[in-house]
């Protein structure tokens, strides 16, 4: 891509950047933001308005929404949620049009179905005329087959169809929704690319193992002597962390020092609830420990360097962060065998593929729990991602 071209990356508003939650599309953007502007491009970031925004040197142009709206975020992602879409995504399409000059080249890189529907919808076809106007699909329904999804599409996901059909470049992050847009929405394939997110391999790093802050995370969270494994997600059926409770559960009662770690903001109350209920009657309440909402950064890292693995297990699926993150921390993944996609096969990556509780328990017992396999792996998981997967590699892949 020339010069010329003026990057403008588009916040969700769902949250403000830099992320001070796990929110997996911001940390994106941020990413993609930071990683362009260090090679040399002339980067913009559009995001919602934070009076107590997080220290950064993005350039970033403050779209304004009301406070009541612009300080919430909602795990259910239920009325409010959609109301502040609805007003963020008119604001930013006033902001960006007063922004763009009708001589200059610009490529609007959209996140979000209504950013991109309001924009397209508004801006004149004459103001759009110098634009490439770019959208990645991170929404996981699309990684499903269409004979489950079209009704579910044609009724939520309206606007994200049509800004795929508008958009002159899509990004998928995995090879189903690549054909759900080919096969299905006959979206050209010279138009959709499919690419991997990256990640922050400077900062999601395996940290030494006499590090002061693990090591009074450990002290804290009783864990001296006992072997954890990992989970961070939104705490919802999706994510299914109560189906990775269950596949512990005979390792918990055969070894009482495994404790499983997860962690999340809770979208599903009733969800969460069920685990709780699972793990009383099961008798493992000390085995499964709730961490609550981490912030992404040092915090979340340290985290990772508690545990000897990380869980995987997710019913669908774009492309997940915290496997990346996982696994630049060292951690090996044990993953299930429906989230396998092109980017992740291969042998020696850190990578250990289930698909039933007995591959799960077989793989853990041999590959994980045992200190010199599981430091095998763990060296394998942080090289593969190191060499392949940082911010740097992914947005030339991006803007080249």
């Amino acid at each position: 891509m020339g010069e010329k071209y003026k990057i403008i990356e588009i916040g969700t508003g769902y949250t403000s950047i830099p992320a001070k939650i796990g929110a997996a599309t911001e940390i994106v953007v941020e990413g993609l933001a930071k990683a362009a502007s260090n090679q040399g491009f002339d980067v913009f970031v559009f995001d919602i308005n934070d009076k107590n925004r997080t220290e950064n040197n993005l350039n970033i142009i403050e779209v304004y929404v009301p406070g009541f709206l612009a300080d919430t975020v909602e795990y259910k992602l239920g009325a409010i949620h959609k109301l502040k879409r609805l007003v963020y995504s008119f604001s930013l399409t006033i902001r960006l049009i007063r922004f763009i000059k009708i001589k200059q080249h610009y490529v609007l890189h959209f996140h979000n179905q209504y950013n991109f529907y309001f924009f397209y919808k508004i801006c004149s076809k004459n103001k759009r005329k110098n634009l490439k106007l770019f959208y990645t699909n991170h929404t996981s329904i699309w990684s499903k087959p269409w004979n489950e999804i079209e009704k579910l599409i044609s009724k939520k996901y309206f606007m994200e169809s049509f800004s795929m059909k508008k958009a002159d470049q899509v990004f998928v992050l995995n090879e189903m929704t690549y054909q759900n847009l080919t096969n299905h929405l006959n979206i050209s394939s010279n138009k959709v690319k499919m690419l991997p997110n990256g990640v922050n391999t400077e900062l999601y790093t395996k940290l030494s193992s006499d590090d002061k802050d693990v090591a009074c995370l450990r002290t804290k969270l009783n864990l001296e002597d006992r072997k954890a494994l990992f989970h961070a997600g939104a705490v919802c059926a999706r994510k299914n962390q109560l189906e990775i409770i269950k596949y512990l559960t005979p390792l918990f009662k055969q070894d009482p020092r495994i404790v499983f770690l997860y962690a999340g903001g809770i979208r599903e109350i009733e969800y969460y609830n069920s685990i709780t209920d699972y793990c009383s009657s099961q008798k493992i309440e000390k085995n499964v420990v709730y961490l609550g909402e981490l912030p992404p950064g040092k915090i979340l890292n340290d985290h990772y360097n508690l545990a000897i693995g990380f869980v995987f297990f997710s019913k669908s699926e774009g492309f997940s962060l915290a496997l990346l993150e996982a696994l630049s921390a060292g951690l090996p993944v044990l993953l299930s065998k429906n989230l396998e996609i092109n980017f992740i096969k291969g042998k020696d990556n850190g990578i250990l593929i289930f698909e039933k509780q007995k591959d799960f328990r077989d793989i853990f017992l041999t590959e994980v729990y045992p200190s010199e396999r599981q430091k095998y792996h763990s060296e394998k998981a942080s090289q593969f991602i190191h060499r392949n997967y940082s911010w740097d590699s992914i947005t030339k892949l991006y803007f080249d």
